[in-house]
């Protein structure tokens, strides 16, 4: 049977495993919302823009 001491290193690892798994998701997940952000703000100059017809 593990000591406790090396049952709490082993629950300490895991920890700080799944904290830099969510730490590098959560920064992915920002890093492509703001990458689609400056998409939809600079479109493509080659792209041509109309303006839906407004019926008044």
């Amino acid at each position: 049977m593990a000591q406790p001491d090396d049952r709490i290193k082993k629950i300490r690892r895991n920890n700080w495993i799944v904290l830099a798994v969510l730490t590098i998701f959560v920064i992915a997940v920002f890093l492509l919302s703001f990458s689609h952000i400056g998409r939809e703000a600079r479109p493509e100059p080659n792209e041509t823009v109309t303006s839906p017809a407004v019926d008044g």
